[in-house]
């Protein structure tokens, strides 16, 4: 058994030296070789017409993207040029595709913000807008484009759309009156036998009096009397400055727990009424003291004389008790 396979193992080994050694070397010897010809700025049909001419296979690679050169313009090959290769070798080719197309994205069911931000994310440019009463879709949103989705097109391309304006509501459309004077667009709704609405005034750069914004917006359906309501510009309002902590005067009051403001001290005015009776009470506490005669002569008050009599009650007991 171990005999059969030393035999087999031998076997292999012997004829992969005789492929290496012998074999392989005859034949790339032997076989045709080639120079792989410079075909970079060639047309991709001509240059599949050389490099064939030279017993090389043509098979077309990547596609290069560029505006600035011609479609099917070889940009580069693999092997290089002047390469040694076999006779029958494949050569691959990278081509121009000329300027990039796009796809165009389905829009229909979007609103009109998100179909224009698509197409500018697209590399693409929103067209012009047509504007269709009908309920097939919600106000201000796509009811079709005039480019069907998936065509290639190139980039900045524009796409019209066609918009709903919502359904007929009535006989009337919305005349539009951004930038006109608020006293003209009332003049114009009424020969339009439309309303004024709510007047919103708003700070504004535009010239005072100039109407910014309206609802319901230009070239929608409205009913007789339909109300308008109007935003008109009015002048910036002015920064007011905000009075300093400090007081002019420099004093300050503690910080009040609730606020945490520095409150300047106010001057406390005593009302004539709390200076009468305070005068009457200094006029009773004068009355209460000794006068100056008392004070010179050393009179005894009353207080006194009863302290002297029990002083007296003392001594006199203090004598019986030691007799």
């Amino acid at each position: 058994m171990f005999k059969k396979l030393g035999i087999i193992l031998i076997i292999i080994v012997g004829f992969g030296l005789f492929f290496n050694s012998l074999l392989m070397p005859w034949y790339v010897k032997h076989a045709e070789l080639t120079k792989v010809p410079n075909v970079t700025g060639l047309n991709f049909l001509d240059a599949k017409k050389v490099l064939e001419e030279s017993g090389l296979d043509v098979k077309q690679g990547d596609i290069r993207y560029d505006e600035n050169k011609p479609i099917g313009l070889v940009l580069d090959q693999a092997p290089g040029v002047d390469e040694t290769v076999k006779k029958g070798r494949r050569v691959y080719l990278t081509v121009c595709g000329g300027e990039q197309l796009i796809d165009v994205p389905r829009l229909i069911g979007k609103s009109e913000r998100d179909a224009r931000f698509t197409l500018v994310q697209r590399n693409l440019t929103p067209g012009e807008i047509v504007r269709k009463f009908t309920a097939e879709q919600p106000e201000d949103f796509v009811i079709s484009q005039i480019i069907q989705p998936g065509s290639k097109v190139k980039k900045g391309t524009k796409v019209d759309l066609i918009i709903s304006n919502g359904p007929v509501i009535g006989d009337i459309i919305i005349p539009d009156l951004i930038g006109k004077k608020l006293a003209d667009a009332q003049k114009i709704l009424l020969e339009k036998k439309l309303k004024v609405g709510k007047v919103t005034y708003q700070s504004s750069d535009l010239p005072v009096g100039q109407i910014m914004d309206q609802y319901p917006k230009k070239d929608k359906s409205a009913k007789e009397n339909t109300s308008v309501d109007l935003f008109v510009a009015k002048k910036k309002s002015e920064v007011i400055k905000e009075p300093d902590e400090v007081g002019d005067n420099g004093n300050m009051e503690p910080l009040d727990n609730n606020t945490n403001k520095i409150e300047p001290k106010k001057n406390k005015t005593v009302p004539a009424e709390d200076k009468v009776k305070e005068k009457q009470d200094n006029g009773m506490d004068k009355s209460k003291e000794k006068s100056p005669t008392e004070k010179l002569n050393g009179k005894p008050t009353n207080t006194d004389k009863s302290k002297e009599k029990s002083t007296t009650t003392d001594k006199s007991k203090e004598k019986k008790e030691n007799n």
